[in-house]
């Protein structure tokens, strides 16, 4: 029986979608770097008397135009009620909040607010711009949630003044179920409902993106679920897709929590271990994700699982297809909470849509706060503190092979591909890094050995190979192996091209 030689063409590798390639490894560890906290975080913080002193993106969106180097954020103010407000950016740091005149707030619209809905806690906006839309009117899609059936149970845990609870109960006679609803609009900024019925009759949470990969929308949302063994039902994750982005066929479980989950969970003071929301974004021929790990502490049996109490942080989460998950081999935030009496100490949400990459940078924005997820103090309390935070991580820098002091090496199955040289993503600043091409019984070919690579010794997200033998061998000359040396290095990406 013939062995099927794997084909990667120009395409990237990395840990994500080369383990299938890598036939040994050796003295090496598997490093899972953090993004890097901005010292100017907080980036937003509430400041706008219709902000209250909460501001969320919780699943709320910052889109970048490169075409016009302008900045949009779409995020929740809570003064008592949800608003859904935007701002601008030139440099996505510094956010200015424009007075729009659309939506009025206590009688004046000199405001950023976009859409008010009644609802009461967070609506999870997600925003998305179709590049296949064809529709003009339609090139943003807004998606949020809105609990009619949910409101008049609420009302007292969320601490709302009666004239508060009379304003929301009039707003959101518009809507007839639970559900997500969806929001056309041109621009970005005006929005006009779809309340025919949900987009999504799902629960709170959801995060819908425009797959380009599949040329279809897809929604990732919380369901409560029971798996066998557990004693109670649990948050997990559901993916639904749609062609339009209105009609959304039926959900299938993608995540739910597993023993490690559990074990982590209680190694930390915590019961259990639930997922309350997910980000997922393609990247290169598969998908990552951030995955809000929810590591309950207490219950509050008066007000049920809304007020469940523990900490939120986001995990990194990889896949083949965006439905089998796979989990990284250590169990830890990728943003974590800040240290006690930040903006950040209580929870950290990752934000919507997906990272936005500029140049070589990849910003990460997400919502952090000052209280816990079973926090009983009304939403405007003084007590309650939150802001957006911005970390950064070098590009296609996730996850890499690193190497301490003994040369580590990994040696790759045989495999084709197409191009002339040879690129890596590589941070050999402390030590060095050459690397062999082999036959297919793992002889060297004839001058790019170990001894013939010109050593790589710097960090660099974009090297190029070199050989005493020249350029890279023609790829009809048969399969080769690629065998790596590293040493106090870290391997994260390689491309033929």
């Amino acid at each position: 029986m013939s062995t099927v030689i794997p084909d990667i063409g120009s395409r990237p590798q990395s840990w994500f979608n080369a383990q299938g390639l890598v036939e040994e490894t050796t003295y090496l560890r598997i490093l899972q770097p953090r993004p890097v906290k901005h010292p100017a975080n907080p980036v937003l913080v509430a400041d706008r008397p219709w902000e209250g002193t909460v501001v969320q993106l919780y699943s709320p969106d910052v889109h970048y135009d490169p075409a016009t180097g302008r900045w949009q954020m779409w995020y929740e103010g809570h003064p008592g009620l949800v608003l859904l407000c935007t701002a601008f950016s030139e440099d996505g740091i510094r956010w200015t909040k424009p007075a729009l005149g659309l939506q009025a707030w206590r009688g004046r619209t000199d405001n950023n607010i976009i859409l008010q809905t009644g609802y009461t806690d967070a609506h999870c906006a997600s925003v998305v711009k179709a590049p296949t839309e064809k529709d003009p009117a339609r090139r943003y899609k807004l998606y949020y949630w809105v609990g009619p059936a949910w409101f008049e149970s609420h009302i007292k845990p969320m601490g709302l003044a009666p004239e508060e609870a009379a304003e929301a109960r009039e707003r959101i006679k518009a809507y007839t179920a639970n559900g997500h609803y969806v929001a056309f609009s041109p621009d970005g900024i005006h929005f006009t409902p779809h309340l025919a019925k949900p987009a999504l009759a799902t629960s709170d949470f959801n995060t819908t993106l425009f797959d380009e990969r599949t040329g279809r929308y897809r929604s990732y949302h919380k369901i409560e679920h029971r798996e066998p063994g557990w004693s109670e039902r649990r948050r997990c994750m559901w993916m639904a897709e749609s062609d339009d982005g209105v009609d959304f066929g039926e959900s299938r479980l993608v995540l739910a929590p597993d023993a490690a989950d559990d074990d982590l969970a209680r190694a930390l003071g915590g019961r259990r271990a639930e997922f309350y929301g997910i980000h997922v974004w393609p990247c290169g021929d598969f998908y990552l994700g951030l995955l809000w790990v929810f590591t309950i502490t207490d219950v509050n049996p008066e007000f049920g699982m809304g007020w469940d109490d523990g900490r939120i942080e986001p995990q990194l989460i990889y896949s083949a297809d965006g439905i089998a998950w796979q989990r990284m081999p250590v169990r830890e935030p990728f943003i974590p909470v800040g240290p006690a009496g930040s903006f950040e100490a209580g929870s950290v949400y990752s934000a919507g849509d997906r990272p936005v990459v500029i140049g070589d940078e990849v910003r990460f924005y997400y919502l952090g706060v000052s209280y816990t997820h079973g926090c009983t103090e009304p939403v405007h309390s003084p007590s309650n503190y939150s802001g957006f935070g911005l970390a950064t991580l070098p590009a296609d820098r996730y996850a890499g092979w690193q190497a301490g002091t003994h040369e580590g090496r990994l040696t790759t199955r045989p495999l084709r591909f197409a191009g002339r040289e040879l690129h890596l993503n590589l941070d050999a600043s402390r030590g060095e890094a050459r690397l062999a091409l082999q036959d297919e019984g793992g002889r060297p070919l004839p001058g790019f050995g170990f001894g013939d690579c010109t050593p790589l010794a710097a960090d660099s997200l974009d090297c190029t190979v070199r050989w005493k033998g020249g350029g890279l061998p023609a790829p009809s000359g048969g399969p080769i192996r690629l065998a790596f040396a590293l040493r106090q290095s870290v391997l994260y990406t390689w491309q033929f091209r």
